[in-house]
């Protein structure tokens, strides 16, 4: 019996499928600090993230902020939303922002910049898997 299987079929099928399946999300506390206090802080303020992979960002503190990118690859403003309402909002809040480049986001809160609340997020570069076709006799 003879097998012949195309590797740019596979390879082509397989990055298709792991772009999406392979994506994590994570999590960042906005208004708390690394001990789950309320504080004019990122929880956490540095997050090394895969290529596509999802941070979604939760103000629960009751504190008035948003997240406001300022350098980077993958530019964000949020709060209520990311689309309009991205002011800094003192209401109980949550959004998601997908990062499709690698590279490295730098994040503040624009009312509480100057106290230290930034953030940053490395983003690695997510390599397809490149498979070679066979023969199997």
């Amino acid at each position: 019996m003879r097998i012949r299987t195309s590797a740019g079929f596979i390879s082509a099928a397989l990055v298709c499928a792991s772009t999406n399946l392979l994506a994590v999300n994570h999590t960042v506390q906005v208004g708390q600090n690394s001990m789950g206090q309320n504080a004019l802080a990122f929880n956490p303020s540095t997050l090394t993230i895969n290529q596509n992979d999802t941070v979604t960002f939760v103000n629960n503190s009751g504190g008035f902020h948003n997240v406001d990118s300022t350098s980077g690859p993958t530019s964000f403003k949020c709060s209520v939303d990311c689309i309009s309402n991205n002011t800094p909002n003192s209401a109980a809040w949550s959004d998601v922002v997908t990062f499709p480049a690698a590279g490295t986001v730098t994040y503040q809160c624009d009312q509480h910049s100057t106290a230290g609340m930034t953030g940053t997020i490395t983003v690695q570069l997510v390599v397809p898997v490149r498979l070679q076709s066979f023969e199997v006799d």
